[in-house]
């Protein structure tokens, strides 16, 4: 293989590998959410507030969900990928502000000046918004099988999922994510730590899905324009008549 082509092919095997790690395993993150929780009640004692603990359940309830189908991604062949410098930024915004951000507020005081207070039943409903958005998540996942993908992708195997969740929306993730992340600041009452995740998912679905469709459309064709004339992005499109 000449040095281009195995550059290329680096490139391509480490597309995925860039975005969660080729190494990283799940007893990391669990690990980490333990020291967090010991922290934070280390901290808060008896004022300890459900609705946060609540937030730290349905992060790592969400991290258990994608991490079988991220353990089968790595074993892709990638074919085709638009992973650039930008990418990998809004990724990393994204994991600051709907990971990182949360668990520094809930283990230290750091960014305790940031706090706003809620009506007592406005936690209830981001619970209730959370529990909806990890159901589906993990049925979105299910009916995706091995062809998910953290990032812009397409595999050797890549098809075409119509069925299930797929079958009126094109982005039903994303849907479940923006719920996740709109969940966020009725569960983290911190400017910081629960509000710039909504900001940070914001803009990695504007300046993605876009380019994910066109990916979409250079991988399958007539049949994903098809797929597109017929369904919705995050929600159902409307039944046209006859």
């Amino acid at each position: 293989m000449k040095p281009v082509e195995a550059a290329a092919a680096r490139q391509r095997a480490n597309a995925t590998a860039g975005v969660y790690g080729a190494r990283l395993r799940f007893w990391f993150p669990v690990i980490l959410f333990v020291l967090v929780l010991v922290a934070y009640f280390w901290r808060r004692g008896e004022a300890w507030r459900w609705h946060e603990l609540a937030w730290a359940v349905a992060a790592l309830a969400q991290a258990a969900i994608r991490w079988p189908h991220v353990q089968a991604n790595r074993a892709n062949r990638v074919r085709m990928h638009w992973v650039d410098r930008r990418e990998q930024w809004l990724m990393f915004l994204v994991f600051l502000g709907l990971l990182c951000l949360p668990m520094l507020a809930l283990a230290t005081p750091w960014f305790d000046a940031l706090s706003y207070g809620l009506p007592p039943w406005v936690p209830w409903v981001g619970a209730v918004m959370m529990g909806i958005s990890l159901l589906y998540f993990h049925r979105a996942h299910v009916d995706l099988g091995r062809h998910w993908s953290p990032s812009l992708e397409v595999h050797e195997e890549h098809r075409l999922v119509t069925q299930g969740v797929y079958a009126r929306v094109r982005h039903p993730m994303y849907a479940l994510i923006w719920l996740f992340a709109l969940a966020q600041p009725l569960l983290v009452h911190n400017w910081l730590a629960g509000v710039f995740g909504v900001v940070a998912f914001a803009a990695l679905y504007v300046l993605r899905v876009g380019r994910e469709e066109a990916l979409m459309l250079e991988a399958f064709g007539d049949d994903y324009q098809a797929y597109m004339s017929r369904t919705g992005r995050l929600w159902p499109a409307r039944r046209r008549r006859p």
